[in-house]
């Protein structure tokens, strides 16, 4: 037997040494290649994995298992940040349906015309407020004319808006028709003494006739009769105060008399409509009020004084029966002013 010498710890070993001795060597045949020579492709063998001694005194410890990390990370990690798969989304939770085409396409197709609508009803919306400052304005208007009593003297179309909008157009009206009056009265009384002579009975009538057409706007409002046949019979006793009855004249006394048949036409279409109205008021004691003035002016030859309005008032008077000899109205309990 031959012995070689290897080290000074183990000076003389056999030939055979043992197998603890090629331990080393078989670790560097099997141990797992650096990562420098895996770099390189090399043919697949079939591996075999072999325990060494070092391995089996110093295992290794075992890789962390991912599931400790699927709880909760603590300073805002989260798993997809680890690179770990989302959880799945809780059961409660539903998926979005699927867009309806159909739906799509029909707003699509009627968008325009929604467009239209809305557009239209913006208009519309701009339009209301414009009427309604109208309106405002309108009002503040009629305000200003009633306040200047120039109700009778506004244009026929402003008269009806302004007749029709106010709930007291008949009192208003008639207020302002009365007050015109007496001052026409009054300036044509006042010119004839100025000019110390006696103005015709055609002019002084031509100016009365004037207020007719505004009467008869009045009886056409409601209550407006019984105001527009005070006012008739104001332009009548205006023209009886005039004076002038003494002197003769024909030409003078026709005037009087077409003036008076001029009323009178007015006067039977006012006692028609204040009967239709059904007002209770003192038809007899209306009709004896003409008959005495009738009588004074037929002394000077002036006849007849309303005679187809006392016709009407007797007839419709008779008809009922005498039922409006005691009823008398708020306002009737006097006979009106002439002057």
């Amino acid at each position: 037997m031959f012995f070689k010498r290897r080290s000074r710890a183990n000076s003389y070993i056999e030939n055979d040494p043992p197998q603890r001795s090629q331990s080393y060597d078989d670790y560097e045949k099997q141990r797992p290649d650096s990562s420098h020579t895996q770099q390189q492709p090399q043919p697949q063998q079939p591996q075999q994995q072999v325990s060494s001694p070092t391995e089996e005194m110093y295992p290794r410890p075992q890789q962390p298992q991912e599931a400790q990390y699927s709880r909760g990370m603590p300073n805002g990690i989260n798993a997809a940040a680890l690179g770990q798969p989302t959880p799945p989304l809780s059961s409660g939770m539903k998926a979005e349906p699927m867009p309806d085409l159909l739906a799509q396409a029909f707003n699509q197709a009627v968008r325009p015309y929604t467009e239209k609508i809305e557009q239209l009803e913006s208009q519309l919306a701009d339009m209301q407020a414009w009427v309604e400052q109208l309106e405002q304005q309108r009002a503040e208007v009629h305000s200003w004319i009633d306040k200047r009593g120039l109700r009778p003297d506004v244009p026929p179309s402003i008269a009806k808006i302004m007749d029709s909008t106010t709930s007291d157009g008949a009192l208003t009206l008639n207020a302002q028709l009365d007050r015109k009056i007496t001052i026409v009265n009054f300036d044509l009384h006042r010119l004839q003494d100025d000019l110390n002579d006696s103005i015709s009975s055609a002019h002084f009538a031509s100016a009365m006739l004037k207020f007719l057409p505004d009467i008869q706007r009045l009886s056409l409002l409601p209550s407006g009769p019984r105001h527009a046949f005070d006012l008739v019979l104001k332009l009548g006793g205006n023209l009886n105060s005039h004076g002038g009855l003494d002197s003769g004249d024909e030409e003078d006394l026709a005037a009087r008399r077409d003036f008076y048949a001029r009323l009178d036409i007015a006067m039977v279409d006012v006692v028609n409509k204040r009967f239709g109205e059904g007002e209770e008021w003192n038809v007899q004691r209306e009709i004896k009020r003409i008959e005495k003035t009738a009588q004074y002016l037929s002394t000077y030859g002036i006849k007849p004084y309303f005679p187809q309005t006392l016709e009407a008032m007797r007839r419709e008077f008779d008809h009922r029966g005498g039922g409006y000899t005691n009823g008398v109205t708020n306002g009737q309990s006097s006979p009106p002013r002439y002057h």
